[in-house]
């Protein structure tokens, strides 16, 4: 699902202006949310393919997992600022 979801937040990339702070905050909220994405396949790995060191492998991912929990905090912290403060991909209301 975070796949999908890193091919929407691209598409609306298109529609922010590259020099503003949205930009930024952009840039910053895909860096953020691509490691997260790394950390939680790193734990899943770790998780899946433990081998004789059963013990190192599952505090590796549990460490993983937990660096991508508040690495997501602030990425959606990044991503709310993009929707509440930017209004990007924010559709706005049709006048009756």
């Amino acid at each position: 699902m975070a796949l999908l979801a890193m091919f929407a937040g691209l598409f609306e990339l298109r529609s922010i202006a590259r020099e503003s702070r949205a930009m930024q905050v952009a840039t910053w909220h895909i860096m953020v949310m691509s490691t997260v994405w790394t950390c939680f396949l790193g734990a899943m790995l770790l998780s899946i393919s433990a081998g004789p060191d059963y013990l190192t492998a599952q505090v590796g991912a549990v460490s993983c997992a937990g660096v991508g929990f508040l690495l997501m905090a602030v990425g959606g912290w990044l991503g709310g600022r993009l929707v509440y403060e930017f209004g990007v991909a924010v559709k706005e209301p049709t006048k009756s």
